[in-house]
């Protein structure tokens, strides 16, 4: 009996649910009163690969440039977290995000790597490095690009919660 009870709350540790205390298949609805609750400004709508995504500024969260949040049929399918640090340079984002790698990992094991590439496109120097994990029906992408020339810099760390 014992045995069956850590079996229940290791498989519920293992679900992936989209942040925010959100759940899958969420309503867009709700969300959009959920969002105007937090003071937040959904900056744009658009269509995306056959989905409705919400640009959303203002949902506080340290470094959270702008979330992401994708529909299908009025349904929540993904919610994408992009984080960017004006002052910070390419040390301060490799340290961010081991910290959510580790995290994640925590919850989830150990991550699959899906990106590793630095390439140059003509000036500038482009890098991506992208992990996942998979529980179920959703997974976890977490993906640090940063596009590099002489005289700019732009880097981003991005977390992506899909239902699959």
């Amino acid at each position: 009996m014992l045995l069956l009870i850590a079996a229940a709350v290791e498989l519920k540790a293992e679900e992936i649910n989209p942040p925010f205390g959100l759940r899958w298949a969420e309503n867009s609805d709700r969300i959009d009163k959920l969002l105007r609750g937090a003071k937040a400004n959904i900056i744009g709508k658009r269509q995306v690969e056959g989905r409705e995504a919400w640009d959303v500024e203002g949902l506080v969260q340290q470094g959270l440039k702008r979330t992401v949040f994708y529909f299908v049929e009025g349904q929540l399918v993904e919610v994408e977290l992009q984080y960017e640090f004006a002052d910070w340079d390419a040390t301060k984002y490799d340290e961010f995000m081991g910290q959510i790698r580790r995290r994640v990992e925590a919850k989830f094991g150990t991550g699959q790597l899906i990106a590793r590439s630095k390439k140059p496109e003509g000036d500038v120097t482009q890098t991506l490095v992208g992990y996942k994990w998979n529980q179920n029906n959703s997974s976890i992408q977490l993906f640090y690009f940063s596009a590099e020339s002489t005289t700019q810099t732009y880097r981003s760390v991005s977390l992506h919660y899909k239902s699959t």
